[in-house]
């Protein structure tokens, strides 16, 4: 049975804990949905209606109308709500320009801090999202549904495609000026749980988890192989065959469907090192040579160059796994399950062996997670295990490229309670080192609101 990752992601912890959203929320939306169609709030456009207006500037970032009734879309479509007030509709509104401003004010000082995000950097960002929304809908046909667009044209789509670089951006510049907090003193704890425990929600059923996970990695003969179908594709071209049309036909970049138009400028530092050197070099509607990095082999065309940026297409032929590599990485687990159920330590296995290095610095330790969360195949699998037991090599899926097995073992089940400070300590201290995270953000923001020229009106003067 194949499954996705029971692991939580780097990317995925960054999210706010279900404790902290709660508490920060609450207040926004205490007023509830009511019976009035948010979609009929939206007026019809007339002749002479404007399609879009600009709300607000901050700094060189203009925020756009259309920004705020997206984003209320799909506050509402994540709910699975299609009706909400007047009143509730235009607080709404309001705080997410606001939030919006603060995003803005982020990206502003990300500016003059020079921070740069590389193209690999947003591929993984929208499969990230992508992979979100399909949890979110059930599959990947409700996301095409929903968004009226295919998955791969919203991969490579240079709207959605710049908001993740801007989302990096900020990101990048939020641990730059507020570095994560790696403790926080118990007085701190005990401080944030008695202001907000009247707002912890109930602690659902949980299950404490360790795993050891075996990525599948393609032997030496297919990345030569690989390598060697980019130098024929090369030969093609060199030999008149149009660039586009070999891109659409084998290009495995989310830019295929484009004939591997990235389709902007981007400055240096914003690619991987090797095609970046590569990129620079050429002149416009140059090829280069057959470049290596960690994605795989790359094929650029420079289309144009406009000072220090590069608008530039590429090919990328990856080395792709098969299923006798599958069965390696398989039975490495399997051999690494019967070790530890003849009693070698579990945690000692995952340090040694793992490939994973977020739990395999931890011994394995995945935590505690909420059964809620895990998709049905996973709860099926946990479901069946007793304290100790140890699963089958569970297939998974960490990204379009990357694939492997996981073995997960049962330390404890933690049925349904209220959040005591005494059983959730870590839980609790957790989300108050975020809260209070948050709290230095928010400071920061405030700060350096004073320093971003921002002109903003009353967003109700635009509805």
């Amino acid at each position: 049975m194949r499954t996705n990752s029971i692991v939580v992601t780097k990317q995925e912890r960054r999210f706010v804990s279900p404790l902290l959203l709660a508490v920060l929320t609450a207040a926004v939306f205490s007023c509830g949905l009511a019976a009035t169609s948010a979609s009929a709030q939206i007026k019809t456009l007339r002749e002479g209606d404007k399609v879009d207006a600009v709300v607000a500037v901050v700094g060189r970032y203009p925020i756009y109308k259309s920004s705020i009734d997206g984003k209320i879309q799909i506050f509402l479509m994540q709910r699975n709500a299609t009706h909400i007030s007047d009143d509730t509709l235009k607080q709404l509104r309001k705080q997410l320009l606001d939030a919006e401003i603060d995003e803005k004010v982020m990206l502003a000082k990300a500016d003059q801090d020079s921070i740069n995000v590389t193209e690999a950097e947003v591929d993984d960002r929208m499969e990230q999202q992508i992979r979100l929304y399909v949890r979110q809908l059930g599959s990947e046909a409700n996301v095409e549904k929903q968004f009226g667009r295919s998955v791969a044209e919203l991969k490579s789509s240079p709207e959605l495609r710049q908001r993740a670089r801007e989302s990096l951006m900020i990101e990048q510049e939020r641990y730059r000026s507020i570095p994560a907090s790696t403790s926080i003193s118990r007085h701190d704890v005990e401080e944030f749980y008695h202001l907000y425990k009247d707002s912890l929600p109930s602690i659902s059923a949980e299950v404490d988890l360790s795993t050891i996970m075996k990525f599948v990695k393609p032997q030496p003969n297919q990345k030569d192989r690989s390598k060697k179908f980019a130098l024929s594709l090369l030969d093609s071209l060199q030999n008149g065959v149009d660039f586009a049309t070999l891109a659409r036909r084998y290009s495995q970049h989310s830019t295929a469907k484009n004939g591997g138009d990235l389709g902007d400028f981007y400055p240096r530092g914003t690619f991987l090192p090797e095609f970046e050197e590569a990129a620079f070099k050429l002149k416009p509607n140059e090829v280069s040579k057959v470049i290596e990095t960690d994605q795989g082999f790359h094929i650029i065309k420079l289309i144009e160059r406009r000072g220090e940026e590069i608008h530039v297409a590429q090919i990328l032929i990856k080395p792709n796994a098969n299923s006798a590599d599958e069965e390696v990485a398989r039975n490495e687990l399997l051999a690494l399950k019967a070790r530890a159920e003849k009693g070698e330590d579990f945690g000692k296995l995952a340090t040694e062996s793992s490939d994973d290095p977020e739990t395999k610095a931890t011994g394995g330790m995945l935590g505690r997670l909420r059964v809620e969360d895990l998709a049905p195949e996973q709860r099926e699998v946990v479901d069946s295990l007793k304290a100790g037991e140890i699963s089958r090599p569970l297939h998974i899926a960490l990204s379009k490229t990357l694939t492997g097995y996981q073995i997960v073992r049962l330390n404890a089940r933690i049925p349904p309670h209220p959040v005591s400070l005494t059983q959730d300590y870590r839980e609790i201290e957790a989300t108050a080192m975020q809260w209070k995270q948050n709290r230095d953000l928010q400071k920061f923001i405030a700060d350096a609101r004073a320093t971003v020229y921002i002109q903003s009106g009353d967003i109700e003067s635009f509805y």
